[in-house]
């Protein structure tokens, strides 16, 4: 395979343009959808009367809705289950120099309004990491696969990935995203690209990802520019974290949830002690991974339910590794490289950071990241840097240590974003934000940014609109 996975490119990108450029490597994203939906901030008017609001979980959707909330003149608490806020946000310092990679979530787009909006409020600084150019860059593409994605793009201008309730085209979620290929008579090379790619990004193959999951990716709005934030992303949850300080239990995850007409109340671990607290309202901002292990009495609708225990979310490992010289720029090309022989690539995380030292991460993703997590922990290092000698031969000789983070052990994550398998878009996501009674979801998961960071902030500010606006 070439080397498709360029250093700054992000997760649309390569959905959209590795399905077509068959002989050319792109620089650019080649279609061009229309814009669909619009940020709906929360007004953060201040209310008359103040809610009790407790909060599971201090990523970004917990953190958001917790912030939002408190403006807003409500009584918020967080219970977060880790000692640090941000959740899978990130960003991983340990190594010489002061270097840092981001071993969660990595790129906020030009059209990320939500997350925009906090860089502006609290004067975060951002460097570009991409720029995506409106000049042809001349590619060349296969007639067929030509065809087939003028009938993919067709399809997915007929689409709004920011309705749930009632779905685009639903029936196209009877399909995998490969039986939809096949359907529209993908040439085999398209399809093996598209395999590679989807695997990649979204972090799970076009057998098991339902073919309207990736046509609502499709459709989301255009970014013409990536960046990540200055000092690493995990800048923006503990600033809001810093916020909210008084307002945050750390290490206390939750146990059960008993709620009724009149509030909500949690029972959460503290020290190895359980212990108890009431509120009105209740946001659960967890991955369901985690929702799944808390008793829930009365238990929610079936509907929600079957939810909560069906998700699926995908599987990344990355391994940031840490070399006495940037020997990769002495190269000609891009330093990110495709890894042989399975899924994932290797790409430098030190740009921008200053010193000799540089850090290369290994990305690897589906079935290729299982096959990596399931060798022992302390062997997975040395097989990392194996692969990655595998395409940089120099690598050994610079290289002083390393470390690996594989979402699916995490026992507060259980996984990177969430995918939807075939059926799941018109029935367990149409549930997913739905509130209950007393309580909301927030998440990622439930939002139409999903799988993304400015998802997470998102649902946060409905959350907060939904809490907001509920009588007392």
């Amino acid at each position: 395979m070439n080397d498709f996975y360029k250093n700054t490119w992000t997760r649309r990108d390569f959905i959209k343009t590795l399905s077509l450029a068959l002989a050319a490597l792109p620089m650019r994203p080649v279609l061009s959808f229309p814009q669909a939906g619009t940020a709906k901030f929360f007004s953060r008017q201040k209310t008359e009367r103040p809610k009790k609001v407790i909060v599971i979980g201090a990523g970004l959707a917990g953190l958001t809705a917790a912030y939002e909330l408190t403006k807003a003149g409500h009584d918020v608490i967080i219970l977060e289950a880790r000692n640090r806020a941000g959740g899978r946000v990130f960003t991983v310092r340990e190594f010489a120099d002061g270097l840092h990679a981001e071993c969660g979530a990595e790129w906020i787009e030009h059209t990320h309004d939500y997350l925009f909006r906090y860089i502006e409020e609290f004067g975060l600084s951002l460097y570009r990491g991409r720029f995506v150019d409106t000049e042809d860059e001349g590619l060349q593409f296969s007639p067929r696969a030509r065809q087939a994605h003028e009938k993919l793009e067709g399809t997915a201008k007929e689409i709004n990935p920011f309705e749930h309730q009632m779905p685009s085209r639903p029936e196209l979620d009877k399909l995998s995203f490969y039986e939809f290929l096949k359907q529209n008579e993908a040439p085999a090379e398209m399809i093996e690209q598209m395999q590679r790619s989807v695997s990649a990004l979204m972090a799970i193959n076009i057998e098991s990802i339902s073919a309207l999951h990736l046509l609502n990716e499709y459709a989301l709005p255009e970014s013409r520019a990536s960046f990540r934030i200055a000092g690493g992303n995990d800048q923006l949850p503990k600033t809001l974290a810093a916020q909210l300080r008084e307002r945050i239990y750390y290490s206390r995850p939750a146990m059960k949830i008993a709620h009724d007409a009149t509030g909500v109340r949690v029972t959460f671990l503290e020290n190895g002690l359980q212990q108890t607290i009431n509120g009105e309202r209740l946001v659960i901002a967890a991955p369901f991974t985690c929702v799944r292990k808390i008793e829930i009495a009365p238990a929610l609708s079936p509907e929600k339910m079957k939810a909560i225990a069906a998700l699926n979310y995908g599987q990344i490992l990355k391994a940031p590794l840490q070399f006495r010289e940037r020997f990769w720029l002495k190269q000609a090309g891009e330093p990110r490289k495709s890894l042989r022989d399975m899924i994932g690539s290797v790409y430098e995380a030190s740009g921008g950071q200053a010193g000799p030292r540089g850090l290369l991460v290994a990305y690897i993703p589906d079935k290729s990241g299982m096959a990596m997590g399931s060798i022992p922990p302390e062997q997975r290092l040395e097989k990392i840097l194996a692969k990655v000698s595998e395409i940089h031969p120099e690598a050994p000789r610079y290289y002083e240590g390393g470390y690996v983070k594989w979402w699916q052990e995490d026992p507060w994550a259980g996984g990177t974003y969430a995918y939807f398998r075939p059926g799941e878009i018109t029935t367990v996501r149409t549930n997913i934000a739905r509130p209950e009674g007393r309580i909301h979801f927030a998440g990622e998961h439930t939002a139409g940014w999903q799988g993304y960071m400015n998802g997470a902030v998102e649902s946060g500010h409905r959350v907060a609109e939904e809490i907001h606006a509920a009588p007392a």
